[in-house]
Formats: structure tokens, C-alpha cells, sequence
């Protein structure tokens, strides 16, 4: 009877430690799911193999227009946040250019902002130009353009984080 109820405790003890397994092994397969998901919305927006290239004219002319406009979208201290891309396509609903203007110093600072953006909304920058407020950057939507699913790119920072990164630069 002792040898029994050892026997029925051990099996009962193996049954406990195969069910933990199970369900650890569940909870890694869930894990490891949700972790390539959230890698794969991490890799860059990337601009597209068919991109618009603008004649010299059309260039000049879209600057010309973009310097005339009045609505424009700032970009402060926090520089490109998914915010930024978000406003873009959205006056890219109504109009073919989107002004920015930026409130840094160096023109090398902007220039790499502008790379940036250019990559991640999938405009074409038309200008860079120095204004009394800062500078300028006009971005073209393109001929073919059409509204991505999500207007936020998952990439990049939010709004809050990209002020703390700011202010730790």
C-alpha cells in the first residue's frame, strides 16, 4: 500500500510538471509570435523602387509655390516624430505640397531631417530654403501618391518621447 501511494503520489507529481511544461511552452510560442510582430513593424517605411524624379523646372516652379504658401507645419525642438508624417499625408489629402519649417540652426542639422522625412513619408524634396523664421523644407507628394493604411509610421518615436530625446541631446 506505502509503495502504491508513492507510485500514485509520483505519477500525480510527473502529470503536475508535464502540464507546467505545456503551458510554458504555449506561453513561448506566444511570445515568440508577438515578439516578430512587433519586429516586423519596427523595420523602416521604405521609400518606394518607383520614385518621382523632378525636372529642373518642375522643381523651381513647385518651389516658387511651396514658398508662397501659407499654411505650413512646424517643426520644433522635438525635430521628426510619427506626428510629423501623420500632418504630411494629411494636407497631402488636399494639396500636391507640404511646407515645413524648421527652428534649427545649422543647416546640417536640417539637411539630415530632411533626408529623414523624405525617407519616411515618401515625398520628394523639392527645397531647402532659409527663411527669418528658420528654414524651409517643401516636400512634393508625388504623381502616383496614395494614403498608406496607417498615416503614423510604427517606427518612429511619439510625441513625448521624441521631447525627451531632445532634451537629453
Amino acid at each position: 500500500m506505502i509503495d502504491e501511494a508513492s507510485k500514485s503520489k509520483s505519477i500525480r507529481l510527473v502529470k503536475k510538471i508535464e502540464h507546467k511544461l505545456a503551458m510554458a511552452q504555449a506561453k513561448k510560442l506566444r511570445a515568440e509570435t508577438l515578439l516578430s510582430k512587433v519586429e516586423a513593424s519596427m523595420i523602416p517605411a521604405s521609400p518606394d523602387d518607383d520614385q518621382e524624379i523632378l525636372t529642373e523646372e518642375e522643381r523651381i516652379m513647385f518651389r516658387k509655390v511651396g514658398l508662397r504658401m501659407k499654411q505650413y507645419l512646424p517643426l520644433g525642438i522635438r525635430g521628426v516624430f510619427d506626428g510629423v508624417i501623420e500632418n504630411m499625408h494629411l494636407h497631402w489629402k488636399h494639396r500636391e505640397l507640404v511646407k515645413l519649417i524648421s527652428k534649427q540652426k545649422t543647416l546640417s542639422f536640417v539637411e539630415d531631417m530632411a533626408r529623414l522625412l523624405e525617407y519616411e513619408s515618401g515625398g520628394v524634396l523639392v527645397a531647402i530654403q532659409r527663411l527669418s523664421k528658420g528654414f524651409a523644407l517643401i516636400y512634393y507628394r508625388g504623381k502616383n501618391y496614395y494614403r498608406p493604411i496607417s498615416l503614423r509610421p510604427r517606427n518612429l518615436f511619439t510625441k513625448t518621447k521624441a521631447l525627451k530625446r531632445s532634451i537629453a541631446m
